[in-house]
């Protein structure tokens, strides 16, 4: 067991869970993480794909979420399924990014590719997707990190607008704020972004090398 001591708290390793693979009890290119209920967790596994010279014939591998139950101890991880696969169809990805689930434990799933927002239930049966390129508010160019509010709102870094926009569950629009620079409350290239229970909002600014805390 290795043990770190960090700014006063002390954090104890558990056991690692996971190998290379493209399904199954392993991860291909894992990027993202969540939590679901009781012990279960959700991993977005972004792939491989081919990229050959004609762009309407791309190809991949791997690109799927993941449901699993870590354990307390090693060996007690257990794999329960997966859901979705690569591909720009209904419920599909392509370059999946961020992964949040809500209060009533349903998945959303943000793909920079397809700039879209695609949902499941805990079990992964698809629900409804939204969201479309373009840099008006509510559209995306390249969909990044999400999280949940303490009020169950939906935060989304949209990565190459350089902004952060909020929404309801289903999609409409709630906020939008954040433009292309080095001041405060401008960003390059954010990614990840992440709220705690007051409502604060922290944003990782991928470019300009910082966090930064914002109010909603």
């Amino acid at each position: 067991m290795v043990t770190q001591l960090v700014a006063g708290r002390v954090f104890d390793y558990s056991h690692c869970v996971g190998r290379g693979a493209v399904s199954g009890m392993g991860f291909n290119s894992a990027i993202a993480v969540a939590l679901g209920e009781g012990d279960t967790v959700y991993v977005l596994n972004r792939g491989w794909e081919f990229v050959p010279a004609v762009p309407w014939n791309r190809a991949g591998r791997g690109a799927r979420v993941g449901i699993f139950t870590i354990g307390t101890e090693p060996g007690d991880e257990e794999f329960v399924g997966e859901f979705s696969k690569y591909g720009d169809g209904t419920g599909e990805l392509i370059w999946p990014a961020g992964i949040a689930v809500d209060e009533q434990t349903n998945i959303y799933v943000t793909d920079e590719w397809l700039n879209r927002v695609s949902i499941f239930d805990k079990d992964g049966a698809f629900l409804s997707q939204w969201g479309g390129p373009g840099e008006e508010e509510g559209e995306f160019n390249g969909p990044s990190g999400i999280a949940f509010g303490p009020d169950d709102d939906l935060w989304i870094v949209d990565s190459r607008n350089h902004r952060v926009q909020g929404f309801t569950r289903d999609g409409k629009l709630l906020a939008c704020w954040g433009s292309l620079g080095s001041g405060e409350g401008q960003f390059n290239t954010p990614w990840g972004i992440t709220l705690d229970g007051q409502g604060y909002v922290y944003v990782a600014d991928h470019k300009n090398h910082r966090v930064q805390k914002l109010t909603r």
